[in-house]
């Protein structure tokens, strides 16, 4: 006989098993109905009033309803989790919200019909109170606001911030104090107190039926039909390519077979290659004998590294390849203090499709400034795969700029006035790491309308100079910051040490910015 414990724990299994079963997940309409609500007022705390709040939900739910389906398996977790990390990808691309003396009425939540705050009106003092309510909100970054938030208003932990910004821990409790000293400073609000401000500020029912009409499920249901034309266009293609090649030609001689393309995603850590093969030198470009690296940690005790990893996927961008370094052991600088012994593998996928292994113990200095150079391709590739916005000056790929070191370009004027900017912060490699490298993505933040400020005042001050000394000395990290001056110019300003910048890309017409500007730039992107 079994134990009643058991035979309860059995039932259970099996009760769970049959409402699994019977309980039939919502519709892409059913959850927008039910939860549309909640996405829109934190949608509103982002945007600050409701078209953009509505055009913030419409750009997530239009990413979430080609796949709905797999978003469902997830459970309802998901499908809440999914739909705020689409609507702050779309918050942090869009245009910083520009300084308002005032707002009007549409700004307001409580001047509403069904959706005003507390108080329920829409009076002089509502309007003034909302009005400070987003001078509070508008006085952040972007990062800052998101993360504030969802921290304080949604009730999400750090943590899972972190995964919906796809950042780490620390960089999201960075933010978050920041934010709060700032507003505490500025507006004299304590966290209390700003959680206070997001509830009155957030409209208490907002109608979701504008996320259901017609025009908005057309477009979704276009995105994913579209998937579906591209997909049988590809596979017609495909089929008038192996026609063409396989038709006789004149004299009855058919063409040679094509070399099928080659995919990295044949590279992966958990295939069996046999033992490692002693890394060779190879001539560059290194793109033209490999198009794929791919590292693979030891984990075994033997192993003298259980550092993270990037994404598991290759370093397969050509650029990204040809940064690499791959020297065998015995060439290049000493590197004294780092351990020795096995850590990990690189898997190099050929051109003739033959794929090697090279374990690090082989490689100059133990592997590790090849595992550096790995760790930046990745995050520079990464970041070359971002699709252009044209309202968001993102971070492209630092990889095969080229940098003029003798001549000068059209400088940075005293008094020029930048419109926006986006600070972004790159890797570098280093040819003698002084400890294990680890992964770091390239990191992004779209500025404010006080740290431009801070910009412009140290532009106010001074502009750049002709110098024979070029950039600053070196460190782990580039600086780069995307601006757009009031005439349209687009300038693009790189720093190793954060305060002596280079205008684009000319190393002897350098900009030197202030202590603060400095300060804020590395409490904006330097990770803890």
């Amino acid at each position: 006989m079994r134990p009643p414990g058991a035979t309860l724990g059995a039932a259970a299994h099996s009760e769970v098993a049959v409402a699994e079963h019977v309980v039939d997940r919502p519709s892409f309409d059913e959850y927008v109905v039910a939860r549309g609500g909640d996405l829109l007022r934190t949608a509103w705390l982002l945007a600050g009033d409701d078209r953009g709040a509505q055009r913030l939900a419409r750009t997530a739910l239009a990413r979430a309803w080609p796949q709905w389906s797999q978003l469902a398996e997830h459970g309802a977790g998901s499908y809440d989790s999914d739909l705020r990390r689409f609507l702050v990808q779309a918050h942090l691309r869009q245009h910083r919200h520009p300084a308002r003396d005032d707002v009007d009425d549409s700004r307001s939540p409580a001047a509403r019909g069904g959706s005003g705050g507390p108080s329920g009106s829409g009076g002089p003092d509502e309007r003034v109170r909302v009005s400070r309510g987003l001078e509070v909100l508008d006085s952040l970054t972007n990062v800052e606001r998101a993360v504030v938030v969802l921290v304080l208003f949604d009730g999400l932990g750090e943590g899972h911030v972190a995964d919906l910004l796809d950042d780490d821990l620390g960089s999201v409790r960075r933010h978050l104090l920041h934010a709060l000293a700032l507003v505490r400073d500025r507006f004299g609000l304590d966290e209390r107190g700003m959680r206070g401000l997001l509830e009155s500020l957030a409209p208490d029912d907002p109608p979701v039926e504008a996320l259901l009409a017609k025009e908005v499920a057309g477009a979704a249901r276009w995105r994913g039909l579209r998937g579906w034309v591209f997909a049988l266009a590809a596979v017609a293609v495909a089929a008038l390519v192996v026609g063409l090649v396989t038709r006789p030609q004149a004299g009855g001689v058919r063409p040679p077979p094509s070399i099928p393309r080659l995919v990295p995603a044949a590279l992966a850590c958990g295939s069996s290659l046999g033992p490692p093969a002693l890394p060779r030198p190879v001539e560059p470009p290194l793109s033209a004998h490999y198009v794929a690296v791919l590292v693979c940690a030891r984990t075994d005790a033997a192993s003298v590294w259980s550092g993270p990893l990037p994404p598991d996927v290759p370093v397969s961008d050509p650029t990204a390849i040809d940064s690499l370094v791959l020297a065998p052991q015995g060439s290049g600088p000493a590197c004294p203090g780092l351990p020795r012994g096995p850590a990990y593998r690189l898997l190099l996928l050929g051109r003739d499709g033959t794929t090697t292994t090279w374990s690090n113990e082989a490689l100059a200095c133990n592997g590790w400034p090849a595992l550096s150079q790995v760790f930046v391709a990745a995050a520079e590739q990464s970041a070359a795969g971002t699709p252009p916005d044209a309202d968001f000056l993102g971070c492209p790929t630092t990889l095969g700029r080229q940098v003029d070191r003798d001549g000068a370009g059209l400088g940075l004027q005293k008094g020029t006035v930048l419109v926006e900017a986006t600070a972004c912060l790159h890797p570098l490699a280093e040819a003698r790491p002084p400890g294990i490298p680890s992964f770091r993505a390239v990191r992004a933040n779209v500025l404010g309308g006080p740290t431009v400020a801070q910009l412009n005042a140290d532009l106010a001050r001074s502009g750049s100079r002709r110098t024979g000394k070029g950039d600053c000395a070196s460190g782990p990290q580039r600086y780069v910051i995307r601006a757009r001056t009031d005439t349209g110019r687009l300038v693009e300003l790189s720093s190793i040490c954060g305060h002596e910048f280079a205008v684009d890309g000319h190393l002897r017409d350098t900009w030197r910015v202030s202590g603060e500007t400095t300060s804020m730039l590395r409490a904006l992107l330097v990770a803890n």
